[in-house]
Order: structure tokens, then sequence, then C-alpha cells
């Protein structure tokens, strides 16, 4: 878990990312990796159940996400973020934050 956390700092520095809350234990990590308050990318890690979430939450809601558990990854896509969407990709945090930057600038949001 440690090289994971310092993966994600490292990442959420790398992208002016501010971790604004982090709540890890031996085998889950919650962080929030803050575009502004209202506007974050939340991820959950669960070693144990090789589980990884990864969410674009704007207020209250997730507009985007990838989630992995089991090996089987799945996509949120923004066009209908409750739907799940088979996903060939690997699940990485820094592609994810492109992803995520790159739909927020083209909707001119940053």
């Amino acid at each position: 878990m440690k090289a994971f956390i310092k993966e994600l700092f490292g990442v959420a520095d790398k992208y002016g990312l501010r971790v604004s809350h982090i709540d890890a234990t031996d085998v889950t990590l919650m962080a929030r990796l803050e575009l502004f308050p209202e506007l974050f990318i939340q991820v959950y890690r669960n070693s144990k159940k090789e589980k990884l979430n990864l969410a674009l939450v704007l207020g209250n809601h997730r507009i985007y996400g990838l989630d992995s558990e089991g090996g089987f990854i799945h996509e949120h896509p923004i066009e209908d973020p409750l739907s799940h969407v088979p996903c060939e990709s690997e699940l990485e945090i820094e592609k994810f934050i492109q992803n995520c930057l790159t739909f927020l600038t083209e909707k001119d949001l940053l």
C-alpha cells in the first residue's frame, strides 16, 4: 500500500492536484484528488479484493469512472456514467487523470 500511496502523491503533484483527503489501512485506501472543492477524482483501492475504483466527481455525482474488481475492468462513460461498459485497457491512475483533464478542458470546465 505504501508504494501505491507514493504513486498517488507523485501523480497528483505532477498534474497540480491537491490530495485533500486520504484514509488508508493495510488493505484499503480512499483518497480525494481535488481540482476544485466540488470537482475531484476519488480513488478507492482494496488490495485484498483486487479492487480499484477511479471516479471523476462533480458535486455529489460521478460523471466518469473506471472500476476493476477481480481483474474485470469496466468504464462508466461520460455520456452515461450509470452504465457499465467492459473495458480492455489497463487501469492506470495517471492515464485516468489525463483522460479526466482532457474531458474537462474540452468542456471548458478548467
